[in-house]
């Protein structure tokens, strides 16, 4: 970022915006690259949940980042690595952005999801992955970014509910909130 008389000039790469004005949003973005619209969290331990218990913790997840000026994104990139799978058979299955994580009793990184399990079923369940559906919202701090609240169901089958809820008191949010349920098949 360079001034310049009155004006900034954005810089990254061989991109270049002069922007006009004073307003210059740097915020967190869902890791959409390339269209996804789901995101795949392989747990690098398994979690088993008994019928009536329930747990939460936080996974590391990808994010990307929005250089904004007011309503209009003049840039967006990934934080590390991009990363994709195919969830579900080779012949109906999509493109999904993939990421591994151990959930954890604190967010650690600087994407985080908050996700409750919750085994509403009459035997146990294991989880060994997660997939959620992507909005247009997340929740921030100074440090840390956070996808809404995931909840996942374990009863005759795995429901995951993006609630699009914030993870936490006091954090800053960007996009419009709703909520997207959604049931693993595969």
């Amino acid at each position: 970022m360079e001034r310049k008389d009155g004006s900034f000039l954005y810089v990254r790469g061989e991109r270049e915006v002069e922007i006009i004005g004073e307003e210059l949003n740097i915020l967190p973005a869902p890791a959409k690259g390339y269209g996804v619209k789901l995101m795949m969290i392989r747990l690098d331990r398994p979690v088993a949940v008994s019928p009536g218990k329930r747990v939460e913790g936080f996974l590391s997840v990808p994010i990307e980042v929005s250089v904004r000026v007011g309503d209009v994104e003049i840039d967006r990139f990934s934080v590390g690595r991009e990363k994709y799978a195919l969830y579900g058979t080779l012949e109906s299955g999509v493109i999904v952005r993939y990421a591994r994580a151990r959930l954890e009793s604190e967010a650690k990184a600087v994407g985080n999801v908050k996700v409750l399990i919750e085994n509403s079923g009459s035997s146990w369940g294991l989880v060994e992955r997660i997939v959620f559906p992507l909005l247009n919202v997340m929740y921030y701090s100074r440090e840390k970014a956070f996808y809404p609240l995931i909840r996942v169901r374990i009863n005759k089958g795995v429901d995951v509910i993006n609630t699009g809820e914030p993870p936490m008191k006091g954090l800053e949010v960007v996009g419009e909130r709703k909520e997207i349920a959604f049931k693993m098949r595969w």
